[in-house]
């Protein structure tokens, strides 16, 4: 199975990332990239909104990686992988499998913005005994030398999470999404974009382990991504997407919707 439009060539390398091993409440993420790509066949390749088409753009999707259950091992493997791809667009998985894609990323830039979508802050130290939870997936992004956060969203955390969110310069926190073209407006780095699907109020994606309220609507979601402003794009994700928990499959067909309006906006 492969993502709408697919061909056999191209510089932009979708992938999935099969991984739901840390995952603190409901497991299921590692369903999500398939899921995605069944309900991207239940979209146009024509985008209205940017008047272009998946058809015009060259992309393959390589399928799914084969990962171990080990967090340190997983990190190896996708970092591993992405150091080859040029332009990688991964379909998760929980988001912990966010973390190498940014380290193989930050090794060829001098700086680099990561703007996060999330309900999260994933800031922890470390979670249920491993430093590379889900949970503490920013955190070890922070600890790379040359990186930037941009968390967009964030209604959950720990008071220490907070409190490192209000105290370090690297990160800017955007309450409210329709802040973000002005707030990127500013950036210069390269920039990759994770959306944890958490990031929307469950009424419109119920698909997800870590279900949290007051989430923002897919109508806005997309409003703010089609006045961000032109930018050095280098990839970005889509995870936390857990079919299980959505027979309807509005998730599913939202987490696509997500992948083709990006592709489209940055490279098509």
């Amino acid at each position: 199975m492969k993502f709408l439009s697919s061909k056999d060539r191209g510089k932009i390398k979708v992938f999935g990332a099969p991984y739901d091993s840390t995952t603190c409440f409901r497991p299921g993420a590692r369903f999500g990239a398939d899921g995605i790509r069944l309900f991207s066949e239940n979209l146009e390749d024509f985008s209205p909104e940017l008047e272009k088409s998946l058809e015009d753009l060259d992309f393959t999707d390589v399928g799914n990686l084969e990962l171990p259950a080990s967090p340190e091992k997983m990190v190896e493997e996708i970092y591993s992988f992405v150091k080859e791809v040029e332009i990688p667009v991964m379909l998760g998985g929980e988001h912990s499998v966010t973390f190498p894609v940014v380290k193989a990323l930050s090794e060829r830039f001098s700086r680099l913005t990561v703007v996060q979508f999330d309900a999260h802050a994933d800031l922890r130290e470390e979670y249920s005994g491993t430093p590379y939870s889900h949970a503490c997936v920013m955190r070890r992004i922070l600890e790379l030398p040359n990186t930037q956060l941009v968390q967009v969203g964030i209604r959950s955390g720990t008071r220490e999470e907070f409190e490192l969110i209000k105290s370090s310069d690297r990160i800017t926190y955007v309450k409210d999404i329709l802040e973000l073209p002005s707030v990127l407006s500013e950036v210069e780095t390269p920039i990759y974009f994770t959306v944890d699907i958490d990031f929307f109020d469950p009424s419109y994606a119920p698909g997800t382990g870590t279900p949290e309220h007051c989430g923002a609507s897919p109508v806005d979601f997309f409003k703010a991504v089609y006045k961000l402003p032109a930018a050095s794009v280098v990839g970005f994700d889509v995870v936390e997407v857990s079919p299980p928990y959505d027979p309807s499959g509005i998730t599913q067909a939202l987490g696509a919707k997500i992948v083709r309006e990006l592709l489209l906006k940055f490279w098509g």
